[in-house]
């Protein structure tokens, strides 16, 4: 009887922690610390990786729009503090070093 009540509170235990690692993962998403609303599906975010993350954000839109870029490195959110203004029709073109991001995730509103 003692074994099975000290499996059970490892078990008990270790679920706390699987639920704490989780909260603080998701506190780390970069769309949900700037508490902003997605970009509209009219701007679009092409990458390429020569030396560096490079994206390109196109704005289709009929409005200019205000967006960031969401990375990722070895698996861990990064969003620089760069904000890029995109007129109607217009493109601009961005990038990370490869030793702070290696992955482009989405674009998010700044």
């Amino acid at each position: 009887m003692k074994k099975l009540a000290h499996a059970m509170a490892c078990g008990v235990a270790a679920l706390g922690l699987l639920a704490a690692a989780q909260g603080v993962a998701q506190a780390q998403d970069p769309a949900q610390d700037r508490g902003a609303t997605a970009v509209p599906s009219c701007v679009k975010g092409e990458w390429t990786l020569l030396g560096g993350v490079i994206v390109t954000i196109t704005n289709n839109c009929a409005t200019t729009q205000q967006v960031n870029v969401a990375y990722t490195f070895g698996g861990e959110p990064f969003v620089p503090d760069k904000c890029h203004t995109v007129a109607p029709g217009k493109s601009v073109s961005t990038s990370e070093a490869m030793w702070s991001a290696n992955r482009y995730e989405r674009l998010i509103p700044c």
